[in-house]
């Protein structure tokens, strides 16, 4: 059984509900936004956002192109990908750890059904995670979506 986790929209800081997909936002984004912590997105805030990526058919100073294939016009041209929450978070831990999926990510390394080479991955990327933040995983005290262990301020 799998750690239940919630992670907060990188726009908004809400968390993202559960039924609903997350969305990977690419680099122009986080251009546009650059006060976002990390890179996935609830659907509202990747969908209903309204920008363009030229004027008078122009693109605008500093825009960064969508690596998607396709037309470049608009804010839905740089939304990578959507799925739910574990998917986007293993496509992109990095941005898992920075919005709350720390717990799943420990889970998934330790599980027996993961392949290697990503637990190995995964494994690099929380000690790194912990060298930086001096988290340090307590044995069966999970943290809690806020990033701080059970029971700590």
């Amino acid at each position: 059984m799998s750690v239940p986790f919630r992670i907060r929209c990188c726009l908004c800081v809400r968390n993202i509900p559960l039924a609903g997909d997350a969305h990977l936002l690419d680099a122009e984004w986080h251009r546009r936004y650059p006060e976002m912590t990390g890179t996935i997105a609830c659907d509202p805030c990747a969908t209903r956002t309204p920008w363009t990526c030229t004027r008078r058919g122009v693109f605008v100073d500093g825009h960064i192109p969508s690596p998607n294939e396709g037309p470049d016009i608009d804010a839905w041209s740089h939304i990578l990908r959507s799925g739910t929450h574990r998917a986007m978070v293993l496509i992109n831990p990095r941005s898992g750890l920075l919005q709350g999926a720390e717990p799943y990510l420990r889970d998934v390394t330790a599980r027996r059904g993961t392949p290697p080479e990503n637990a190995a991955r995964l494994r690099a990327l929380l000690q790194e995670w912990d060298t930086a933040t001096g988290s340090r995983p307590a044995a069966g005290v999970p943290f809690l979506d806020c990033g701080t262990r059970a029971g700590a301020a």
